[in-house]
């Protein structure tokens, strides 16, 4: 068996299609422009070459966008102060805060963020109506992750889901909408026990560890559908945390790094933008 490939780059495409209609509908009907501010921190941890991506799309779609650069020696109080400012400006739909530094604390500073304007759902106001099902946003790397599930036309009433990472902007959420949709879920962690008598079983394994190649061919039932949500820079490559050119001979559908997870993402998070700029 050769798993078939989730083409994470058509399932954008054909995202961005219908986002790029609902931008010109809103400048022409309501003449809102959707703006959305992404907030940098300068360091290895920032994903810098990814805002730049988010920057280019909201250009091809009709999206205000602005990237601030602070310096790696910035305070939690000076990013508070620079959210303080966005959320005051009326041309800004939405906040993004890309990965920081260890230092600083990314949960105290997305809990600044107006619930409005908060296009990552990350809000504890936001959070919570998502948890009892009625979200004004859905984290959007989660509901990326479920375009991508849904590309497969897996059934998943009743499949064992497994899920390896508990982020919260991944591993949590995406648990709750798999629940959603009937499927029996499982979150495993670092300190899982004996991690392959879970991923063995599952039908669906999304994978957000955070390391590179944590899965191997062993440790996933023939016939699954894997996601993997990792994205590790080893030298000049990126990969994921699935060890693809094994995997692939096992899974029914997997999805590549590059070229998978990320693309979907950034599409949901601009699907969030435009709600929030519709809602202003």
């Amino acid at each position: 068996m050769t798993a078939q490939i989730i083409n994470g780059e058509q399932v954008a495409r054909d995202l961005r299609k219908q986002l790029k209609e609902e931008v010109a509908f809103l400048k022409q009907e309501k003449g809102i422009v959707p703006g959305l501010a992404i907030v940098v921190v300068r360091s290895p941890f920032a994903r810098m070459h990814v805002a730049r991506l988010k920057e280019r799309t909201c250009r091809q779609l009709g999206i205000k966008c602005e990237i601030i650069y602070l310096s790696e020696t910035t305070t939690d109080e000076e990013i508070i102060y620079r959210i303080e400012r966005l959320n005051d400006d009326r041309n800004i739909h939405g906040i993004n805060i890309h990965p920081l530094t260890p230092h600083l604390s990314h949960t105290l500073i997305s809990q600044q963020v107006d619930p409005e304007k908060d296009v990552e759902a990350l809000h504890f106001l936001n959070m919570g109506d998502f948890l009892i099902g009625r979200p004004r946003m859905v984290p959007f790397v989660a509901s990326g992750i479920m375009k991508l599930i849904e590309a497969t036309g897996i059934n998943l009433e009743g499949k064992r889901a497994v899920v390896v990472g508990r982020s919260q902007l991944v591993g949590k959420p995406l648990a709750f909408l798999l629940l959603e949709r009937n499927a029996t879920v499982s979150i495993c962690h670092s300190v899982t026990a004996d991690l392959d008598s879970y991923t063995k079983k599952a039908d669906l394994l999304v994978v957000a560890a955070g390391h590179p190649r944590t899965i191997t061919s062993r440790m996933v039932k023939e016939g699954a559908v894997v996601i993997d949500v990792g994205v590790n820079q080893i030298g000049s490559h990126l990969i994921g945390d699935v060890d693809y050119e094994d995997v692939k001979n096992i899974a029914s559908w997997i999805t590549p790094v590059p070229g998978g997870v990320g693309p979907v993402t950034i599409a949901m998070l601009l699907d969030n933008l435009i709600k929030a700029a519709r809602n202003s």
